[in-house]
């Protein structure tokens, strides 16, 4: 039977504690991780505070305000004596459930090791500037860490234990996404720096060696990225002189944007291509010099510009074949200017010297008709006038029979010698009068006592006799006289030219 004094009575309604809504991250790092972390905690216990002194309220509002509901009618009333038999309980123990202590304070053990992995992680993490390479998983994880120290604050260990974990599991994913995140990195650095954009390019190179601070491409593209500015200025500055037709300062400026940054790809680009530019310039310059000096006959000034041009274009049709025609044009020259030499040679008969200038000629062309005749006929003159000069400067010489006959002949060689210049007909002459000279015998006579055997040398022996006569040519002739018992005799006569006789007298008078 329905307690009749139940309708009167208020229904209590049991109230589950609040949690603390999760507080959101921007997704930024501050510059102490576990700064913010105690700020978050104490954000947490003000929140907690509020929370209390609400449900402190609403209680007493409950209390002065009993809840009607439907389904009262039916909960008995309990006897007097009953209620007065309870022990009295606050209206806050009689809203909070109850829990044990022992398995809360496992849960809470648990929540702590949990908070304690998950923060060995995220410091490293942290150290490796996760916040600016990590999200959205980042963000994810601080969401859930937040929550966690929420449910933590709240004594919801379990819950808290929970969401540590989620959050954990994010940071080691995030661990192992370091090498990609590196990768990644590097890529956005770079392109940065081919934009310009040398603030960005800092920070991703920088944020690159927080996670592997040797990095070589990290380190070189901070470097870079400090100057990047300034190079693309200078670039730019070339640019704007390459327009304008100054190609030397344009090179200046390309040189400088290398100096800053040897690894711009831009300014070495730009570089080579003013230096081409600079280069045709140059080559043209010197084409047009060239032809021009060729055109003067000024041949070695000619040449050397094309060599100059050459050194800028070593394959250039147009160089080769200037440079061709000039060298032909000096190889004329040159044969032209030694014939001329060796002419003049002739007319002074310097045939020595002639003679080196054919062979000069020779040397550039060895099918050069007129210099090989040349050389032949300089030859000759030489050669003769050398005989020649030996028997002029040693007449005697022509003593010798032999000599005598070489002597003829050369005079019969010399008079076909062409030309006959005045040096050349004084020689033969000269030779031609000692030939005659030495061809015009002189009478010798040679007294004997008919007892004495006289011999000539050159000439042979010539018996006893008392008076001998001989025509002996000019010469030294040494007359012997022998006889029996006695001692012989021994006489040098010298037949000079140009004597009408020569008396000698050959007797053995001593006795041995």
């Amino acid at each position: 039977m329905p307690d009749k004094d139940a309708s009167t009575r208020p229904t209590i309604e049991t109230i589950t504690p609040l949690t603390a809504p999760p507080i959101k991250s921007n997704g930024a790092d501050t510059d102490n991780p576990n700064r913010q972390h105690r700020i978050k905690i104490l954000a947490l216990l003000g929140s907690l505070v509020l929370l209390i002194i609400s449900g402190s309220w609403l209680l007493y509002y409950l209390s002065k305000n009993p809840i009607q509901t439907g389904e009262a009618t039916n909960i008995p009333t309990p006897a007097p004596e009953a209620v007065k038999k309870k022990p009295a309980q606050s209206t806050q123990e009689q809203l909070l459930p109850k829990v044990d202590p022992d398995q809360l304070a496992r849960e809470k053990e648990t929540a702590e090791q949990k908070l304690a992995d998950f923060l060995e992680v995220k410091n490293k993490l942290d150290a490796k500037g996760v916040a600016d390479w990590g999200e959205p998983s980042y963000i994810e994880m601080i969401k859930f860490s937040d929550a966690a120290d929420a449910a933590f604050l709240s004594k919801e260990y379990k819950a808290a234990a929970e969401q540590y974990g989620r959050a954990g599991s994010i940071a080691e994913n995030l661990a192992g996404r370091g090498a990609e995140a590196l990768i990644r990195l590097l890529e956005e650095g770079q392109t940065a720096l081919n934009t310009g954009d040398g603030s960005l390019a800092q920070r991703k190179f920088a944020t690159a060696l927080m996670i592997d601070a040797l990095n070589r491409v990290a380190r070189r593209g901070l470097q870079r990225a400090k100057t990047i500015e300034a190079v693309i200025a200078l670039i730019s500055s070339g640019k704007q002189h390459e327009a304008s037709g100054d190609l030397s300062l344009a090179a200046a400026d390309y040189h400088r944007a290398l100096e800053l940054d040897a690894y711009s790809q831009a300014a070495r680009d730009a570089l080579e291509s003013v230096n081409g530019r600079i280069r045709e310039a140059q080559f043209q310059q010197l084409i047009s010099e060239g032809l021009a000096a060729f055109h003067n006959n000024e041949y070695p000034v000619a040449r050397k510009k094309l060599i100059k041009a050459k050194a800028l274009k070593p394959n250039s049709p147009e160089v080769l074949d200037a440079l061709s025609q000039v060298d032909e044009a000096m190889r004329l020259a040159r044969i032209d200017a030694l014939q001329k030499q060796a002419l003049a040679a002739e007319q002074t008969e310097d045939w020595q010297r002639a003679l080196k200038s054919y062979q000069a000629v020779l040397e550039i062309d060895q099918n050069v008709q007129f210099a090989s005749r040349g050389k032949k006929r300089a030859a000759d003159q030489i050669r003769i006038a050398k005989r020649l000069d030996f028997f002029l400067a040693q007449p005697d010489a022509l003593e010798s029979d032999s000599q005598l006959n070489n002597a003829t002949l050369l005079l019969s060689e010399a008079g076909d010698v062409e030309p006959q210049g005045p040096q050349l007909a004084d020689r033969i002459k000269k030779m031609e009068q000692l030939v005659a000279i030495a061809k015009t015998p002189v009478t010798v006579t040679i007294e004997s006592d008919n007892l004495t055997h006289v011999a000539v040398y050159r000439v042979g022996k010539l018996g006893r006799f008392e008076v001998r006569e001989l025509e002996l040519r000019p010469g030294t002739y040494t007359v012997v006289g022998a006889r029996d018992g006695y001692q012989d005799v021994r006489q040098k006569i010298v037949v000079q030219p140009g004597r009408q006789s020569i008396r000698v007298t050959v007797k053995c008078k001593v006795k041995i």
